[in-house]
C-alpha cells in the first residue's frame, strides 16, 4: 500500500507562525496506520510548515512547481504515479482556503472520496474499510474502492512530533506542467459574484405552528405563505400591494 498525504503551507491563526493544520497531521497518522510507503505532496515551493508536518512521520515531501493551479499540478503528479491512497486534512490554513481542493482533485482524477475519516481498516478485493466520525462522538463503518481520496477528521489520532525526523526530512522540488492527462476528467466551472441566499432553516416567532383539518385551498395557501415569511424564506409584501 502506497499512501500520499496532501500538505499545505499552514499558518497558525493565532500566532501567524508556520504550522501544519491539525487535519493534515491526522491524515499523516491515518496513512502511517495503513503501513507501507508514505510520502507528502505539496503544490508550491518548500515552506517551513512542510518540515514541521514531516516531523510527524514523513521522510520526504515532494513540492510541485510549475504552471497551472494547485488542483492541476496535484492531478498531474498523482496521475503520473498513482498511489493507492491519498489523504488530506479537512481544510488548509494558509489564507483564503475553502476546503474544496480534495473534492476538485477527486473530480479531476475521477476517484471516489470520503470525508471525516477517523480510522482505516483492512483492504479486501480492492475495497478499503474505514470509520467515519459523526456528531457527538458517533462512529459509522464504511467501505470505499481504491484508489481513493480520504479527508481526515480532526479527531483522528495524531502521531507525535519528532524534531530529528523533521530535521532529516527531504523536501524535494519536482517540476510539473499542470496539463491535463489523457485519462483525467476536465473540470469546468464559472465564477459568479456573491449573491445572498434566503435561509433554508429558521425559527419562526410566536410559538408553535398551525394545524389545519381539511382546509380550504386558499386558506391553506395563506397559512403556508405566512409561515414561509416567518422563516425568512419569502420577502414581506410590498407596501400597497395585495397578496395573490
Amino acid at each position: 500500500m502506497r499512501s500520499v498525504v496532501l500538505l499545505s503551507g499552514g499558518i497558525d491563526p493565532v500566532s501567524g507562525r508556520p504550522a501544519p493544520p491539525a487535519g493534515e497531521i491526522a491524515a499523516i497518522g491515518l496513512a502511517l496506520s495503513v503501513g507501507g510507503a508514505v510520502g507528502g505532496l505539496h503544490a508550491g515551493a518548500p515552506v517551513p510548515a512542510l518540515r514541521q508536518a514531516a516531523g510527524h512521520g514523513l521522510e520526504q515531501v515532494d513540492c510541485l512547481q510549475g504552471g497551472g493551479d494547485a488542483v492541476a499540478v496535484l492531478a498531474e503528479a498523482l496521475f503520473a504515479a498513482p498511489p493507492d491512497l491519498v489523504l488530506a486534512g479537512r481544510q488548509a490554513r494558509g489564507g483564503e482556503d475553502s476546503g474544496m481542493l480534495p473534492y476538485l482533485l477527486a473530480e479531476r482524477l475521477d476517484w471516489p472520496l470520503l470525508s471525516g475519516v477517523v480510522a482505516i481498516g483492512a483492504t479486501a478485493e480492492g475495497w478499503l474499510a474505514v470509520t467515519i466520525g459523526l456528531a457527538q462522538g458517533a462512529r459509522r463503518p464504511a467501505q470505499i474502492r481504491l484508489p481513493c481520496i480520504l479527508c481526515a477528521h480532526d479527531a483522528a489520532p495524531a502521531p507525535p512530533f519528532v524534531f530529528d525526523r523533521a530535521r532529516r526530512a527531504v523536501l524535494r522540488v519536482v517540476p510539473v506542467t499542470g496539463e491535463e492527462g489523457p485519462g483525467m476528467v476536465a473540470v469546468e466551472g464559472t465564477e459568479r459574484p456573491y449573491r445572498a441566499r434566503p435561509r433554508l432553516i429558521g425559527t419562526a416567532s410566536g410559538g408553535g405552528g398551525t394545524v389545519l383539518e381539511h382546509p380550504d385551498p386558499a386558506e391553506a395557501a395563506r397559512v403556508l405563505r405566512d409561515h414561509l415569511r416567518a422563516l425568512g424564506m419569502l420577502a414581506p409584501p410590498r407596501e400597497g400591494a395585495a397578496d395573490a
